[in-house]
């Protein structure tokens, strides 16, 4: 990954100051201070950009070349961040491991006699091929790794060996001396717990949704001692399958061949084979069914454990809750509602007014309204009606062109009913004229 500079690294004015030596800070100390204010965050951001848990004096020189010109002031930089605890040495990291720590036997984590050495005699100064962690960065790295572990199909595994925790994060730390380095700030912060047994380097890590890892017991060994032997009768039923498949492909070959004795001892080696994937198929399906009953037995357990706090939150929650004080409740509440119903019916019978009339009087007056509602209708006429021609009416009801004169019939006609018609007109019978309609019919059209 290219290196990435701050907007300054343009400016030949200001880096070359930077990459000027370092005066004493009794003498300026406004120098001293802005140099650090550079450097210090340029180098820790630099590694967590490159990966780097560790650096050396030589190769950040290298890394901050810049047209041709090496910092000069980078050595005391460095001292300045060992003091302030930006970097460490790798003996001062692994100080607060307990020794049984070392049993993991990475010595590369130990400093050597000679670079003590060389530090002694340099009087304090940094060894420019000395690897000095950077915290930070571990802290990242183990952070990721961790991320890494949680996300992936292992943590159905409670302990795994180291081979197969660094095969899972390779791709972020290659390096195995940097993924011991991790590991150690995984069990400075209780996040990994670790053991050695039998040669073996095995790796706890912390659940999903727990601060802190939970020591290694028996039945993690036990777990992982089945899980072993899984693989292993895994491992060995699948050889014994590809050598049935290899001794049945031979007896084929030395069939053809007219080599019948050979092909009749091929078969008899597929039979013994065939005999031991039976035995090696009953031994697995054994195995496997135990773990099943852990995963399940597991799986009890946190329902029992979601159980209780089940339990506790309902006691909780109805701590102060009894079958007494609800039907007292209960009671009052009925008590209230009777009494509003009664406040109810109490306020709906309430007649407010200002006048004490008689009832008789207002039924009086009320069948006096209904009498002049009622329409009198004119009687109807009981003979025929007949109609005068214009010749044998009267003078007078001619107009004086000779016309018809209908005013006075028209005011010869009885009143027309205003009040609605009582029944349904009645029609003439059928081949029966208007004009020869009885006069019962007539009456009906009017009642």
């Amino acid at each position: 990954m290219a290196v990435s500079f701050p907007s300054e690294w343009d400016d030949d004015e200001r880096m070359s100051f930077l990459f000027s030596a370092f005066k004493s800070r009794d003498v300026d100390s406004a120098d001293w201070d802005s140099k650090i204010a550079f450097w210090t965050p340029l180098i820790v951001n630099h590694a967590k950009a490159q990966g780097l848990l560790s650096i050396t004096l030589r190769q950040l020189q290298k890394d901050f070349t810049r047209k041709g010109s090496l910092p000069m002031g980078l050595g005391t930089v460095m001292q300045e961040m060992l003091r302030q605890g930006s970097l460490q040495q790798e003996s001062d990291f692994v100080a607060g491991i307990t020794s049984g720590w070392l049993s993991w036997g990475m010595r590369q984590l130990i400093i050597k006699p000679l670079r003590w050495t060389m530090s002694s005699v340099l009087g304090g100064q940094i060894n420019p091929d000395e690897p000095l962690v950077v915290p930070e960065v571990i802290k990242h790295q183990a952070g990721l790794v961790l991320q890494k572990y949680q996300s992936s199909p292992l943590t159905t595994v409670p302990l795994l060996c180291e081979d197969d925790v660094h095969g899972l994060c390779k791709n972020l730390i290659p390096s195995q001396s940097a993924f011991q380095l991790v590991l150690l700030q995984l069990l400075r912060d209780k996040k990994v717990c670790l053991l050695q047994k039998d040669g073996e380097k095995l790796v706890k890590f912390v659940k999903d949704g727990s601060s802190h890892v939970t020591p290694i017991g028996d039945t993690d060994l036990g777990i992982y001692e089945l899980q072993k032997s899984e693989k292993l009768l895994s491992e060995r039923l699948q050889s014994a399958c590809d050598e049935s498949t290899r001794l049945t492909e031979e007896a084929k070959s030395f069939n053809k061949a007219g080599n019948k004795n050979q092909a009749l001892r091929c078969l008899r080696r597929r039979k013994i084979t065939e005999k031991r994937i039976t035995a090696l198929q009953g031994k697995l399906d054994t195995v496997q069914s135990i773990l099943e009953r852990i995963s399940m037995a597991e799986t009890d357990r946190k329902v029992v454990s979601a159980y209780q706090i089940g339990v506790s939150a309902l006691r909780s929650a109805l701590k102060d809750v009894s079958l007494e004080k609800t039907e007292s409740l209960v009671e009052q509440i009925q008590e209230f509602c009777d009494l509003q119903d009664d406040v109810n019916q109490t306020l709906s019978g309430v007649g407010v007014t200002d006048l004490d009339v008689d009832t008789d009087e207002l039924e009086r007056e009320l069948n006096e309204i209904l009498q002049q509602e009622e329409v009198s209708l004119p009687e109807v006429p009981t003979g025929p009606l007949r109609v005068t021609s214009p010749e044998h009416l009267p003078i007078g009801q001619h107009g004086h062109n000779g016309a018809l004169d209908m005013s006075g019939m028209l005011s010869a006609l009885p009143d027309v009913p205003i009040g609605p018609l009582i029944g349904s007109p009645v029609r003439p019978a059928v081949g029966q004229s208007n004009r020869e309609a009885s006069p019962q019919t007539h009456r009906a059209l009017f009642q």
